[in-house]
């Protein structure tokens, strides 16, 4: 009885192989990882990007990396401008904001750590325009 042929192996084969076992592999992490509970960030160390922050006693939601400072997102995301960068190393209080009554750098804050904590900044209120009444 004669021996079957077994298939040659190519290049063009071996590599078309190689890239389907990654795509099948990349794409069963996606398909099988874990969801959240309850808010809480799937894999241990991770947080989640979407928080509210009680920022001059509103409730905003930001989008923050876990690297974000508080002066950052309030000055960048939040467009509140009363909160100044000065020296970007906690040493002149131009950024100082009020986490819980109690007086904090915001540029050395991380922002996931202002998560449910109360925020007030320096903001200035529109000012009302007082005429003269001797005009």
């Amino acid at each position: 009885m004669p021996e079957p042929e077994l298939p040659s192996a190519s290049r063009r084969g071996f590599i078309k192989g190689v890239i389907a076992a990654g795509a099948v592999a990349s794409s069963s992490a996606y398909l099988f990882r874990s969801t959240s509970l309850l808010g809480q960030p799937s894999a241990p160390g991770a947080v989640e990007r979407l928080i509210t922050l009680n920022v001059n006693g509103q409730d905003r939601r930001v989008d923050v990396m876990p690297q974000e400072t508080l002066a950052m997102t309030i000055r960048y995301k939040l467009g509140l401008t009363g909160t100044k960068i000065g020296c970007d190393r906690a040493e002149c209080g131009a950024c100082t904001v009020l986490i819980d009554d109690v007086p904090h750098y915001s540029c050395s804050f991380l922002t996931q750590r202002a998560r449910g904590r109360k925020i007030v900044t320096t903001f200035f209120p529109r000012a009302r325009c007082v005429r003269n009444e001797h005009e």
